[in-house]
């Protein structure tokens, strides 16, 4: 038995979505930098403790900051191998979904980084879920209706 895979003639597009991820790092690496620097935290420190976030609201920013990025590369490698896997599939839908994605992220950062963490899954920062279901249930959708047929 063998399966071979054609890419389909949009597959191309599938490099908006992969730079769509790469821009979110570059953003959040500027957010953070940005307020490592506001909170006057030296490298190579991860985060400042609880006492001095609690204390310094700058400080606080910095923790959020940090967490929001942390949180997102934490997200990254799903998102690609949903991503990856799909886009050989539908590569308009997972692109779509991948670019929703980023942009609900952009706004989870910002917000998070306002610093209160309550805050980071309001307006527009939800969107990342529409993104990253439809990841979801397209692979899963794809997944089973192929072995369906390859095992029919």
């Amino acid at each position: 038995m063998s399966l071979a895979i054609t890419l389909p003639p949009a597959f191309p597009v599938v490099g908006l979505g992969a730079a769509a991820i790469a821009f979110l790092q570059i953003f959040q690496m500027g957010v953070v930098g940005a307020a490592r620097k506001a909170a006057k935290v030296p490298y190579p420190n991860l985060y400042v403790s609880d006492a001095e976030a609690k204390a310094d609201k700058l400080k606080l920013k910095f923790n959020c900051a940090q967490r929001a990025h942390g949180n997102t590369l934490e997200n990254v490698p799903s998102i690609l191998a949903l991503f990856g896997f799909l886009s050989v599939f539908h590569p308009i839908v997972a692109t779509s979904a991948v670019v929703i994605w980023a942009f609900g992220r952009v706004f989870y950062t910002l917000q998070y980084a306002a610093g209160n963490p309550n805050n980071r899954n309001g307006g527009l920062a939800r969107t990342h879920y529409i993104g990253v279901l439809t990841l979801l249930f397209g692979t899963l959708y794809v997944a089973v209706t192929k072995s369906i047929e390859v095992f029919a």
